[in-house]
This record gives structure tokens, C-alpha cells and sequence, in this order.
């Protein structure tokens, strides 16, 4: 009987794998490609370019800050971790999308382990492994755990951050502490969300050594170790401001904060129909009531940790429903409570009952889940195929303008460096900007949404040479 929970974790593991191969060598130009484009940039950049960890470069020369020239290309955000694991596959194979999202789906089947063994050490293996099935079905985490995004690895680096933190504190191993302050310092030092995580630790410490955690000097030792990371890259990319993107609207543009559309969006539309399909709620619910044993309040300290973020970046996570991934784990965890109770307690509706009612929750769950994730795996039109025939028809060193807007998606996939213009751009689709391109080298225009009939339309094909032309896309030598 012991080996049911392992060959059981197997299964699990087999279908989380099998599950995120869907559309793995699809171009990148699905859902978020605009910020997937520039993390694979950087990471094919590392290996056309050569690795420069504290230097990461995208292809877009198009100015971060109006006024603030980026020559360098620099894209300051997080350390580049997983870009620079990204790089060091593609050294090994080539570079090639498919493997920068098999780099983020390997992460997420750690993460799986890894929540398996955190729910399972304070739940028990049968909540565990309810946990880790919810993690490997769920269709929004399907999809952005094999996103070329750092979240997946980050999502483990959280997750291994608490468990050691929870072993160390049972153990107190020196490799358990280890693990811990290892695990802490690369997540603190990546997205601001894990820094919220600081909360169901201290639950952890505190619940170990009571007021007591102030005379331990590890956890001082493990502080300094943990925030010198964060402290030394920020200190650095303070350097460069030209290569940081516009991040204060991130907080409360237009004073959605707690407003009523800020709760329609993250509570109705993200949690509720998103992420858990409808059904997935109730489950969540019953084990957010159920009476905590042996985790005490850590879960609990968890999920409003994850509510603080959301609630302190309101604006970045009411626009972008890739900013609610960190609520995947704790989600899985209650809803893993609740249907163990519901298998496994005395029920007044008697056991075959509820285990129907249950069964048709989770199918009606993953169902409308599905319906609203599958469109995140569609393409836009033509993207890949202009990127590619600009690949293939025009030098390698050959500098691009893009036509379609601010998003790199379609200068990611041509391969070259350039600039994104067109709609919400420093570069909008007129005579101006065609002349400062060329007068800064720019000699392709390449776009999926040309207007023959509009002024810009006229003057392009009055003046330059059409490389290619086809009912997705055109092509003009500049």
C-alpha cells in the first residue's frame, strides 16, 4: 500500500506532461505573446549575441520611455534565470520555441512534486495528491505553465521555498536550511509577488518558535542571504533606466482599487470563471471553512498574501489575467480539502451522492474553464508567416520596422533587430516615421494589417519595392 501514493503522483505527473504538449510547436504568437516574445528574445539573444546575464537584450530598439534612447536593447526586469536556462538549452539543441516551453513545462511538473509534498507533509498524501491532480488539470495552468514566461519557475522556486522552510523548521537540518535560503534568495530576487510571501513564512517561524524567532540568528543569517539578490539587481538596473519598461501604472491606474470593476474582474471573471469554471468555487469555499489541523494558519496566510499582491497591484492584475498564476497553488490546495471531505467525511447525502454531485463539479468545471483558456492557444494571423518569409527574403542583418503595433510578437518572429511600430507606437504608420527609420539604418517594413486604400498605404506602395505580398501580410524594402 505504500507504494499507491508514488505510482498514484506518477499518473499525475504522466497526464500533467501529456496535457501540456497541446500546440507545443505552435509560433509564438498566442495569448500574451507580446511579453512571451520579449523573454524569448532575450534568451535567443544570449546565444546569437553571447551570455551577458547582468546586460539582457531584446530586439526591439523602439525607446522603453519617450525621450530615453535604448540602443542597447536592454530589458531590465528580473534577473534572467530562466532566460539564461532557456539559452543554455538551446546551446545544447537549437533555438527553437518548443524547447523554451518544454524549460517552463519541467518547472511545472516540479511544481506539482513540489506542491505534492508540501500539501502532503501537512494535509496528508491523500490531500496531496488531490492537490497536485487539480495543478496538473486545471486548464489556465495548463496553458501558462507552458508559456515562455519566468512564472513557472518561480511558481517552483515559491514552492520550494516552503517546503524547506517547513522542513528546516521541523528538521533543523543545515541542508534543509540551506535548501531554504537558496530557494528564498532566487525567489525574492525575481517578481515582486513572491516578496508577498514573506507573510505565510513568518505564519511558519512563528508558529516554531513563538516570539523566540527574534533571538534566532539563522534567520537573520537567512534574511541577509535571502533580500542580497534583490538589493544588488535593483541597485544595478537603477543604472540603466532606458532598459526598465513603464511599471508604476502597474499599481492603481485610473483608481480601480477596490472599485467594483476591480472585484468583477479578479473574483467573477479571473477566479470564478477563468481559472476554477464555476464549479471549481464551491470546492474552494468548503475547504477554506473547513477547521485548519496541522498547518494551523499557513494556507490561510497564503492565500491573503496572494489577495495583498493582487490588491497592491491592482491595475497590472485587473489587465493581465497572467498576474493571477501565483493563486494556482493555494487554489489547488482548498480545493483539495474541500473534495476530500467530501469523499472521505461523513456526508448527509450519502457517499454515492456526493461523489456524483462531486464528479460532475470537476467535469463541469474543467469544461467551462476550457472554453474560455481555448482561445489563448490561437494564433495571430499571420504573424508567424511574415516573420518568416522576412527570414527568409531578407539579410540577417537587416534592421526591421513592424506595422502592426507595440506588441514584438511579429519583430520576434522575423529574427531580426528592429523596431514594433504602427498603432500605440513612437513609430505610428506614416511618412515620419518611415524617414527616421531609414535615417537610423531600418530597411524592411513588414506588417499584417496594411491599408492599401489609406494615405500611409499609398505612399508605401508609390515608393518602395515590395518584397512580398500575400492576403496576411506585405513586405516592403525601405
Amino acid at each position: 500500500m505504500k507504494a499507491v501514493p508514488k505510482i498514484a503522483l506518477f499518473l499525475i505527473l504522466a497526464l500533467a506532461f501529456v496535457l501540456r504538449l497541446y500546440k507545443l510547436s505552435a509560433p509564438l504568437a498566442d495569448h500574451h505573446s507580446w511579453r512571451q516574445a520579449d523573454t524569448a528574445a532575450v534568451a535567443r539573444n544570449f546565444v546569437k549575441e553571447g551570455w551577458d546575464f547582468l546586460r539582457p537584450k531584446i530586439d526591439n530598439m523602439t525607446p522603453l520611455h519617450p525621450g530615453k534612447p535604448n540602443s542597447e536593447r536592454l530589458f531590465l526586469v528580473e534577473p534572467p534565470v530562466y532566460n539564461s536556462i532557456v539559452a543554455g538549452v538551446y546551446s545544447l539543441t537549437s533555438v527553437r520555441v518548443e524547447y523554451a516551453r518544454l524549460v517552463s513545462i519541467f518547472f511545472s511538473l516540479g511544481s506539482l512534486i513540489l506542491l505534492y509534498l508540501l500539501t502532503s507533509e501537512l494535509l496528508g498524501k491523500r490531500t496531496g495528491l488531490l492537490a497536485a491532480f487539480f495543478f496538473a488539470v486545471l486548464p489556465y495552468n495548463i496553458f501558462y505553465s507552458r508559456v515562455v514566461l519566468p512564472e513557472p519557475m518561480i511558481i517552483f522556486l515559491n514552492l520550494g521555498m516552503f517546503l524547506f522552510a517547513l522542513r528546516w523548521l521541523e528538521s533543523n537540518s543545515k541542508l534543509d536550511f540551506s535548501f531554504f535560503t537558496v530557494f528564498s534568495m532566487l525567489s525574492f530576487s525575481q517578481k515582486a509577488f513572491p516578496l508577498f510571501l514573506l507573510l505565510p513564512l513568518f505564519v511558519l517561524i512563528f508558529k516554531r518558535f513563538g516570539f523566540g524567532f527574534i533571538k534566532r540568528k539563522e534567520l537573520y543569517l537567512w534574511l541577509v542571504f535571502s533580500f542580497l539578490p534583490f538589493v544588488l539587481w535593483r541597485q544595478w538596473i537603477s543604472r540603466f533606466p532606458e532598459g526598465i519598461p513603464a511599471n508604476l501604472w502597474l499599481f492603481n491606474q485610473g483608481g480601480i482599487r477596490f472599485k467594483g470593476a476591480f472585484f468583477h474582474w479578479i473574483f467573477a471573471e479571473r477566479i470564478g470563471k477563468l481559472i476554477l469554471g464555476y464549479f471549481g468555487l464551491p470546492l474552494a469555499f468548503l475547504g477554506l471553512v473547513l477547521k485548519p489541523k496541522k498547518e494551523g494558519l499557513f494556507f490561510y496566510a497564503w492565500l491573503f498574501s496572494i489577495f495583498i499582491y493582487i490588491a497592491v497591484f491592482a491595475s497590472g492584475n485587473v489587465t493581465h489575467d497572467y498576474y493571477q498564476i501565483p493563486l494556482i497553488p493555494i487554489l489547488c490546495v482548498f480545493m483539495a480539502k474541500g473534495v476530500d471531505f467530501l469523499l472521505f467525511e461523513k456526508s448527509a447525502f450519502g457517499k454515492v451522492i456526493s461523489t456524483v454531485l462531486l464528479a460532475a463539479s470537476i467535469a463541469f468545471m474543467l469544461a467551462f474553464s476550457w472554453y474560455e483558456v481555448r482561445g489563448f492557444y490561437h494564433i495571430q494571423g499571420g504573424v508567424d508567416l511574415a516573420g518568416a518569409a522576412v527570414d527568409e527574403l531578407t539579410p540577417k542583418n537587416a534592421l526591421v520596422l513592424t506595422g502592426d503595433s507595440n506588441d514584438a510578437t511579429l519583430l520576434y518572429n522575423t529574427n531580426r533587430l528592429g523596431w514594433t511600430g504602427g498603432f500605440a507606437s513612437n513609430f505610428p504608420n506614416s511618412k515620419e516615421s518611415i524617414g527616421k527609420i531609414k535615417e537610423m539604418g531600418g530597411s524592411v517594413y513588414v506588417t499584417t494589417k496594411f491599408d492599401r486604400n489609406s494615405e500611409f498605404g499609398k505612399y508605401m506602395l508609390e515608393n518602395f519595392k515590395v518584397i512580398k505580398e500575400t492576403d496576411q501580410y506585405i513586405i516592403f524594402a525601405l
